[in-house]
């Protein structure tokens, strides 16, 4: 039978696997009332003297269980009062919550929940987050993943450390637990919804769990001593796709690789890049099967194919890049703005235009944002707009094509070309951004001219070399 001085020696050990207590910082232990939590509170509250870290508690009351909530509340605020623990305790009404997101009612109280310890321990200035998942839960979290379909990632179960988030009890078995608690006098509070059998979870554990341990009595503990063998691999794996992965660049919210990069790599490795690369843009959750529609995206033969995919994401090929990218940063086409005279001008997608009289200097611009116009030939008001079917560039030294033809052999990505403006009066087009100027109307060394320079949203510094 465990006692807490056992189980503190077990959970301090797994503890130091993982590195996740800090030396001399602090612990938020969330802090429910039932068994798991009370043994985790107590177990830290002896390493916390002995590793000389702050230890506080934080309690989230999901306001499901009426009177029995309101119970589990008093009940961790007077025991963190006896034990001098400071204890932050937080409120929600997550079935309302559930109802407006149209959300799960499990899955809306574990997000307000950790949305809650994530901001305590951000207001407290707190290093960790410890939560009281123990070795039964990882086991019954990874059959419920294998009946829904998983992978390696799956098959290891909880995490141990994510992010800021540890699990010191994760290596222990319920039936220890509890057990400590019997013998050390821990008093705790039962969670009545545990019972209902409603949630998955607790079906699996009131009616899979024990046919497990008929099979194999030591089922749980078995299954956590292979967990670290399955680490080590998916880890070496996440190892080879990071060193991938470096060469991913972030840019306005979208992440873009070559496409050279993933064709060829394994299977396993290419998956896991791509997942990396997501992680960037802080999506973390994608099923497989869009997975490998962005595999066969990248290894696909056309320049600018795209696809959509669930939650606002999008995916779509720039030559020889692949771009990976959510809603809210998807490039904005320009909507038509009236240029009434020389100025510099805000435009509604974050770029600027600026228009100044000037003599045409000995080298004209002639780059792909800045252009010196024959000012005789213009007529104001100049019109700022998104190019046209039929719009026809002649730029200098080629000979004339529609803007279409050109953003093709220029290879100019789809995507790209909403975003780049023509500049144009009544005789026709001045200018394309991304391409250069129409030379009929560039104006030549010592000509009255007018100097436009467009300034990409984001990029006030860009310069562009004349052609």
């Amino acid at each position: 039978m465990k006692n807490l001085i056992e189980l503190t020696a077990q959970a301090a050990a797994f503890a130091d696997k993982y590195s996740m207590l800090p030396q001399g910082g602090s612990v938020l232990c969330a802090l429910s009332g039932g068994t798991d939590s009370m043994a985790l509170l107590a177990v830290l509250e002896v390493l916390a003297k002995e590793r000389e870290f702050t230890l506080h508690a934080a309690h989230f009351n999901h306001q499901l269980r009426g009177e029995e909530s309101q119970r589990d509340e008093n009940f961790v605020t007077d025991w963190c009062q006896k034990r001098g623990i400071n204890l932050v305790v937080g409120r929600g009404d997550v079935a309302k919550e559930a109802q407006e997101q149209g959300k799960g009612v499990e899955e809306t109280a574990r997000i307000m929940r950790y949305a809650f310890l994530t901001e305590t321990a951000r207001a407290l200035e707190i290093d960790k987050i410890a939560t009281a998942h123990n070795a039964d839960d990882n086991a019954e979290t990874i059959l419920l993943h294998l009946a829904r379909g998983t992978g390696l990632d799956g098959l290891t179960g909880i995490p141990p450390v994510r992010g800021i988030l540890i699990r010191p009890l994760l290596d222990t078995p319920r039936v220890d637990i509890e057990e400590c608690l019997t013998q050390s006098g821990i008093p705790h509070v039962e969670d009545s919804s545990n019972q209902n059998n409603i949630y998955a979870r607790n079906r699996l554990r009131q009616e899979v769990m024990p046919v497990m341990r008929e099979l194999n009595p030591a089922f749980v503990s078995t299954l956590s001593a292979n967990l670290s063998h399955l680490r080590e691999d998916r880890d070496l794996l996440h190892n080879m796709a990071e060193k991938i992965t470096k060469q991913a660049q972030v840019a306005e919210g979208r992440v873009i690789i070559p496409v050279r990069t993933l064709v060829g790599l394994a299977h396993p490795v290419a998956v896991r890049v791509v997942k990396q690369m997501l992680a960037k843009i802080d999506r973390f959750e994608i099923a497989s099967v869009h997975l490998e529609q962005i595999l066969a995206l990248a290894a696909g033969s056309s320049p600018s194919a795209t696809i959509n995919l669930p939650d606002g994401l999008f995916a779509w090929r720039e030559y020889d890049k692949l771009v990976l990218c959510p809603s809210t940063a998807m490039p904005n086409g320009f909507s038509l703005r009236l240029l009434t005279g020389p100025g510099v001008f805000a435009l509604d997608n974050g770029w600027a235009i600026e228009v100044k009289e000037t003599l045409c200097p000995e080298i004209p611009a002639q780059g792909d944002y800045e252009w010196h116009i024959d000012q005789e030939t213009v007529t104001f008001p100049l019109v700022l707009r998104a190019r046209q079917a039929g719009d026809q560039l002649r730029l200098p030294g080629r000979r004339a094509k529609t803007l279409k033809k050109w953003y093709i052999d220029e290879k100019i990505p789809r995507q790209r070309r909403e975003n780049l403006p023509v500049l144009a009066d009544e005789a026709g087009l001045l200018a394309a951004a991304g391409l250069g100027p129409n030379y009929p109307r560039l104006a030549t060394p010592g000509q009255p001219a007018l100097f436009i320079r467009l300034i990409p949203k984001n990029k006030p510094e860009e310069r562009n070399e004349t052609r």
